[in-house]
């Protein structure tokens, strides 16, 4: 395991996404601690368009490395890992590139991290499963400064639009996540973090997931299974850009995943999550249990 230099490491995989990989990092830039207290890592999954010289143009402003991998077909939890293996950061950070984030969103995962074994996952205005709404949501970004977004986030957080998809969960637990009976259900890799110690040569991303879905989940039940303890940090917020997305095609894609999921870990929960959606798997088991107790 590398040495721990940074206070944080904000892992970031992308492919063929230099626009919105450049919004990201702009955003990143701006952050409220100093550059040198944590990195960039972007693993870029096999990119043909100008990937590496939208990070070159953040190499003097950011701590900031460049990998590359060969276009294999999706290997987004390989590349994942790639940033855990080089990651120099006391907390690893996940986050697509598809997001832009506040000016406190590295200090915010950075201190959510007072526990050791905590899985801390941030917030996500305008993270939907479609894209019905994508034109509302360009127009209610459309003036934002990228070195400041968090006027923005306040004005998404006061209006109450586009809540990240998992609202309703978090609202239903009052943000304590130990309450959900599956926590790991939601916690996603597109904004998350767990300490660089706790993943040490053990917890990885299977990269067996070749298609689109759940390989993060699996990455959280793994961390689940070994104790981990989930919570919700809301001021590691960030907006997730719109982009083209169908939640017929995910639904797809990630059904084999969760097959395959299923067979890994043979919990009872596992097996509905093969016909229920993940953000709604919480809410489900609840109503069961309330039930049963009536």
């Amino acid at each position: 395991m590398a040495s721990q230099k940074f206070a944080a490491s904000v892992i970031i995989p992308t492919y063929n996404r230099q626009e919105m990989l450049y919004q990201n990092l702009q955003s990143l830039k701006a952050s409220n601690i100093p550059k040198d207290d944590f990195e960039i890592i972007v693993v870029d999954d096999g990119s043909s368009d100008n990937t590496l010289d939208v990070v070159r143009n953040f190499s003097d402003s950011c701590q900031i490395r460049y990998v590359y991998q060969e276009d294999r077909g999706y290997r987004a939890g390989r590349a994942r890992n790639q940033g855990i293996e080089l990651a120099e950061g006391a907390v690893c950070i996940f986050l697509d590139c598809g997001i832009v984030v506040s000016q406190g969103f590295v200090k915010a995962h950075i201190d959510a991290h007072a526990k050791p074994n905590s899985v801390v996952l941030g917030y996500l205005y305008g993270f939907s499963n479609t894209d019905d709404h994508a034109e509302e949501l360009e127009a209610a970004i459309a003036a934002i400064d990228l070195s400041d977004v968090d006027d923005t986030i306040d004005r998404l957080r006061a209006t109450g639009r586009f809540p990240d998809l998992r609202e309703r969960t978090y609202a239903a637990c009052r943000d304590n996540m130990s309450a959900l009976p599956v926590p790991w259900s939601i916690a996603w890799s597109g904004n998350i973090s767990v300490r660089r110690d706790r993943l040490g040569d053990r917890f990885r991303f299977d990269d067996n997931y070749r298609t689109w879905g759940a390989e993060d989940i699996d990455f959280s039940l793994t961390l689940f299974e070994s104790g981990a303890e989930f919570s919700i940090c809301r001021a590691a917020c960030g907006i997730h850009l719109p982009h083209s997305k169908s939640h017929e095609v995910n639904s797809r894609s990630s059904r084999p995943n969760k097959i395959y999921l299923h067979g890994k870990f043979d919990r009872p929960e596992t097996k509905l999550l093969i016909d229920i959606q993940s953000w709604e798997l919480n809410e489900f088991l609840m109503r069961e249990r309330t039930a049963k107790i009536a």
